[in-house]
C-alpha cells in the first residue's frame, strides 16, 4: 500500500528558502571561514554526509523559542556619531532607544572630531 503524500506548503517552503533564519546565518558565517569549514567537512566525513544538517538541527532544538539579544554595538556607535550635532543627546538617545549616558559614552569613545 503506497503512503498517502504528504501535504504540501509551497508559500511557507518559498519564505523558509528565501530568508535563513539565524542558525543557517549564523552557519553561513563559520563555514565562510576556510579552517572551520575544513573542520565541519571532517564532521561530516566521520558523522555521515548530513553531519551540519544534524549540528544545525540540535542547535534550533537547544535554543528554540528563546528570545536573544545580538550585540549591535558598532551599529549604535554609527548612528550617535551621524546623528549627534553637539546639543543633542537627548534626542538622539531617545531615536536610537538607548540612554543619553550611551550617547556620550560612543561620543567620548570616538574621541575628538574632525577639525
Amino acid at each position: 500500500m503506497q503512503k498517502p503524500a504528504s501535504p504540501t506548503t509551497p508559500e511557507l517552503d518559498l519564505l523558509v528558502a528565501a530568508e535563513p533564519d539565524l542558525v543557517d546565518r549564523i552557519f553561513d558565517y563559520i563555514l565562510a571561514d576556510p579552517a572551520m569549514s575544513l573542520a565541519l567537512q571532517k564532521i561530516d566525513v566521520q558523522v555521515g554526509e548530513c553531519g551540519v544538517r544534524k549540528l544545525k538541527d540540535a542547535v534550533r532544538s537547544e535554543f528554540a523559542g528563546e528570545k536573544v539579544w545580538v550585540n549591535k554595538r558598532e551599529k549604535v556607535a554609527q548612528a550617535v556619531l551621524r546623528m549627534f550635532n553637539g546639543r543633542n543627546a537627548t534626542e538622539v538617545a531617545r531615536r536610537l532607544h538607548i540612554s543619553r549616558a550611551t550617547v556620550y559614552r560612543v561620543i567620548k569613545q570616538a574621541g575628538p572630531g574632525p577639525g
